[in-house]
């Protein structure tokens, strides 16, 4: 039975994969959960890693920063992939039809956004930071975000 208290009060990285399988597993019950016909379905994951990562840091609990970081990784992997399987087998014929077309109108999507983003760290003096989260987030760019914050963390402290 130590053992078990040890794995609710000992950080390691089992008890990071097990928080992290429950908060996955409460998020997806609460994903299921319907209001008049309406329900958060897999963003209740979403929600409730909010959730569990604000009373989580208001109580001074950390995680396993290496299982974290995995789990991270291998979460982007894993989006990238099933957004591949759902959108490959149109990829080529779409490519064809429209493809200078619209890989234009997104390099110029995401050349706007960098200048954006850019311009308001100049303007209104945001950290480099937080004007590469707002980028991200506003282009929805996901692989920049994560090469962002591998820039970051390789930048030598100031």
């Amino acid at each position: 039975m130590t053992w078990l208290v040890q794995l609710l009060t000992v950080e390691s990285a089992a008890q990071t994969v097990l928080m992290l399988s429950v908060v996955a597993a409460l998020g997806l019950s609460f994903g299921q959960v319907k209001i008049k016909g309406i329900g958060l379905g897999i963003a209740g994951v979403l929600f409730a890693g909010l959730l569990a990562g604000h009373i989580l840091g208001r109580r001074g609990i950390s995680l396993d920063e290496h299982v974290v970081e995995f789990a991270r990784e291998f979460g982007l992997i894993l989006f990238v992939y099933t957004i591949g399987v759902q959108v490959g087998p149109g990829f080529f014929a779409s490519l064809r039809k429209q493809g200078l077309p619209l890989n234009l109108m997104a390099a110029g999507i995401v050349l706007m956004g960098a200048l954006i983003a850019f311009g308001i760290h100049k303007i209104f003096k945001v950290e480099i930071p937080v004007a590469v989260g707002l980028f991200s987030g506003a282009t929805t760019n996901t692989p920049s975000l994560a090469a962002a914050q591998q820039a970051l963390k390789d930048l030598p402290d100031g």
